[in-house]
């Protein structure tokens, strides 16, 4: 058997002119139509103007088009902006939404790079385009702030895992747990103790916007690995065996899933020491009645600063880490009245100390145990019996209950359709897996972009809809 072409085959003339114009290129249901139909882009002309002279030198590139390759770029999730402009040169979509002609030549691949080095590096242009388009939102009456789902996922780092150095850094304590500790000072001096010798008055870090103390710098230090290729990312453990350099972005999502707020931290920061900046500088405005997060945020601080904020905490049950004790705190009931626990065998533990990070300890001796039954298990070889109980163990039970709830759990079942899928969508379609860029700074302003694009892509696709709904209802 052999193939043969077919006689009556008429070979298409690929040097025949033909008369059309580049929409007719673009198919009405195409997503750079339906975004360049919901989203007027013409505000990136007042945010960049004072980065240009207006009398003097050549003409920039119209910085619309600037900014609208680097939206293809996390739209369409390509691997690099070298790539996305061999893309525009063939793709008469990307043409059209940029407002290139077939003819017209396209910006050379380092054009973004450059402009960034040299004007956008502060990083306002970048933030006050996220924040336009929040605006947006609120103009259009998507957005519902009533709950908010607070999560954090790791992205991988362009960095050389290999590529390390032990550091000894300064163990810096923000404020939150600064405060904490005053608080732990002054319940030692009204039970007669003396007050914990800190070392963290040795600098303050100041908020240059706000004068707020943010971070308190300590004299003790601490080893951490550090990269050679990107020092603001910071070591991940991936499972047990996996190490890999990363970054981990804290987001939050309105109850319709619209990504309202974002930050990047090194990959070493828990989510639950990175949440209390995050809730403060962009979280509290909403006055939110719930936030919804992973067990990572259940902890006694951030349900205690919520719940001031008249702010319900919304997180699953953590189980304690660590060894397990056997016969543990579960088996003894809190007396409120008189702050006292009670044992099985009725016996009383009382106030005995309290710890740096809170924990208050309640003691009894094992010559006040008798001959209780529960002796042997519950001393062993210890003279003393203590249970533990955080200053702000209100606070968690008050979390607890309404995790508990009827409301708690519906509310919690919508944590899979917003900021999950938030999560998803971006790693599966716009290159949230990994990062190109280096550096914390400049990872924070790409990532106002391409949480900026998400957010755009949602609306021009629930305009389009809705847009297709209301030409149907009049054809009826």
């Amino acid at each position: 058997m052999y193939y043969e072409k077919p006689k009556n085959k008429v070979m298409v003339d690929r040097n025949q002119l033909e008369m059309l114009c580049l929409d007719q290129l673009v198919p009405n249901d195409h997503i750079v139509r339906k975004i360049e139909n919901a989203i007027n882009f013409d505000f990136i002309y007042d945010y960049t103007k004072d980065y240009y002279c207006q009398d003097n030198g050549r003409p920039c590139l119209d910085t619309v088009i600037l900014f609208k390759i680097v939206l293809i770029n996390f739209l369409f999730g390509i691997n690099s902006i070298r790539k996305t402009i061999e893309e525009i040169k063939v793709n008469m979509a990307y043409r059209w939404f940029l407002g290139i002609s077939m003819t017209e030549s396209v910006p050379n691949y380092s054009t973004f790079s450059q402009n960034y080095r040299r004007r956008y590096s502060d990083g306002k242009v970048f933030k006050k385009i996220f924040e336009r388009i929040i605006m947006e939102l609120h103009n259009r009456n998507y957005i519902d702030t009533s709950i908010l789902f607070v999560d954090g996922t790791h992205i991988k780092a362009s960095a050389n895992r290999n590529k390390r150095t032990k550091k000894q850094v300064k163990i810096v304590t923000d404020i939150y747990h600064k405060q904490l500790e005053d608080e732990v000072n002054e319940f030692r001096e009204l039970n007669g103790r003396d007050r914990y010798h800190s070392d963290d008055d040795e600098g303050y870090t100041i908020d240059d916007e706000t004068g707020e103390v943010k971070e308190v710098e300590t004299k003790k230090t601490k080893e951490v690995t550090v990269s050679l290729t990107d020092p603001g990312s910071g070591m991940f453990v991936k499972g047990q065996h996996e190490r890999q350099f990363a970054y981990v972005d804290m987001v939050a999502c309105d109850k319709n899933g619209w990504i309202v707020a974002f930050d990047v931290n090194p990959g070493n920061m828990h989510d639950s020491k990175a949440f209390l900046p995050f809730y403060h500088e962009q979280l509290k405005k909403y006055k939110s009645e719930i936030i919804c997060g992973d067990s990572a945020f259940l902890t006694a601080l951030i349900a205690k600063t919520l719940q001031e904020n008249n702010t319900n905490l919304l997180a699953p049950y953590s189980s304690p880490k660590g060894k397990r004790i056997e016969f543990g705190k579960k088996y003894f009931d809190y007396l409120y009245e008189i702050d006292m626990f009670m044992c099985p065998n009725r016996k009383l533990l009382v106030p005995w100390n309290i710890s740096k990070d809170g924990y208050i300890e309640y003691k009894i001796h094992k010559s006040d145990c008798g001959d209780c039954p529960f002796k042997e298990k519950c001393l062993k070889n210890y003279s003393f019996k203590t249970v533990r109980r955080h200053l702000y163990d209100d606070c968690l039970i008050l979390a607890r209950e309404f995790r508990l709830s009827k409301e708690g759990k519906e509310k919690y079942k919508l944590r899979k359709s917003t900021i999950e899928r938030a999560f998803a969508e971006g790693k599966e379609k716009h290159g949230l897996r990994f990062t190109r860029f280096r550096g914390l700074k400049k990872n924070r302003d790409y990532r106002s972009l391409l949480y900026a694009c998400q957010n755009i892509k949602k609306i021009a696709l629930l305009e389009f809809k809705r847009a297709n709904n209301t030409n149907k209802l009049s054809y009826c």
